[in-house]
């Protein structure tokens, strides 16, 4: 089956409804499954990457995924605190401190990098199909180590017709819980590539997002959320996030992994420091921070949620903080 949308909802909504009525079951080691094999998925707006519904938006879980994946690290600590059962999906004991076996951030950007690579071979050959990276590797195969092993095989970039396009192949997908964080994480690696090779090729524009899965499938036990999402929340509006500026892309990108690091290991919840961020998207991105923070930590500061609010400038984002201010006035909480 090939699936084509516009937006992240758009497509969430025609898979998991192609999931329900053609998935035929399957018990592998961590449970029974709704599955649906060779499947492809194609997001034409790789922008449109954030759900704007109650039970599919992940929005702090993808940025925190994808944060890890960029900074190179394959820390436990580093994405349990954005996803707090991460120890557990992987196999991991509460005692354990050892590298994430599976982390693609150390498998992608750490030196030598193969993100680094993909733009020096693009910027030569514009046309080549030689621009894959390789995440699933032999070792996963014949290591002794099963904890964690990749589910995403490659990305391969293409530029065809002045547009940078990305492919992603998986052997294994959850709809529920791993396709969001996937979609989210890898259009951003898909607009950042964008961003290095622009001073190249000028004209270049972002293209598609395909995302092929050999095992795309949902979990009995999240059967409930994905009901309610369809029958529920029904179809959501198109948003998208602000482009990435090519010309900021570094400096952004480094302060936004200051900022971060700032506030998980340290605590330190300053909003000056969204000053320090020129770049419109990479500055919303560091408000998710802030928010989170707050969700974390200080779930009554309302005030803090509406300065942050009054910051944001894409509709995904300031829907995401309103969605949480609200929740708390329901509450009672000023």
């Amino acid at each position: 089956m090939h699936i084509t949308a516009e937006s992240l909802d758009d497509l969430l909504h025609e898979t998991y409804d192609y999931i329900l009525a053609h998935g035929e079951r399957a018990n592998p080691t961590r449970g029974t499954i709704l599955e649906v094999r060779n499947c492809t998925l194609t997001l034409l707006n790789p922008r449109s990457r954030i759900s704007l519904s109650e039970v599919r938006s992940k929005v702090i879980s993808c940025l925190g995924e994808f944060l890890w994946y960029v900074s190179g690290s394959n820390s436990i600590a580093f994405i349990e605190y954005y996803i707090k059962d991460y120890r557990d999906r992987i196999g991991f004991t509460e005692e354990s401190s050892d590298p994430v076996p599976g982390a693609y951030g150390s498998r992608i950007f750490r030196e030598p990098s193969q993100f680094n690579k993909i733009v020096e071979l693009l910027e030569k050959s514009k046309d080549s199909r030689r621009a894959v990276i390789a995440i699933y590797s032999e070792n996963d195969l014949l290591g002794e180590d099963s904890r964690d092993i990749p589910c995403t095989c490659t990305l391969q970039f293409f530029i065809r017709n002045d547009k940078l396009h990305l492919t992603c192949y998986m052997r294994s997908n959850d709809a529920a819980l791993g396709l969001v964080h996937d979609i989210f994480s890898f259009t951003l690696f898909q607009e950042i590539m964008l961003a290095r090779l622009i001073a190249k090729y000028p004209n270049l524009e972002l293209g598609e997002y395909t995302h092929i899965v050999g095992s795309l499938h949902i979990y009995d036990e999240n059967m409930g959320q994905i009901s309610h999402y369809l029958s529920k929340e029904g179809w959501q509006y198109h948003a998208s996030m602000p482009p990435i500026n090519p010309q900021l892309l570094e400096d952004s990108l480094e302060k936004l992994l200051e900022i971060e690091t700032d506030i998980r290991v340290h605590g330190n919840c300053d909003f000056s420091k969204l000053d320090l961020l020129e770049d419109q998207m990479f500055k919303e991105m560091a408000i998710i921070l802030f928010v989170y923070y707050f969700v974390k930590f200080d779930k009554t500061n309302i005030s803090g949620l509406q300065e942050l609010e009054t910051k944001c400038s894409s509709i995904p984002i300031k829907a995401f903080i309103n969605k949480r201010i609200q929740g708390l006035l329901t509450k009672g909480l000023k």
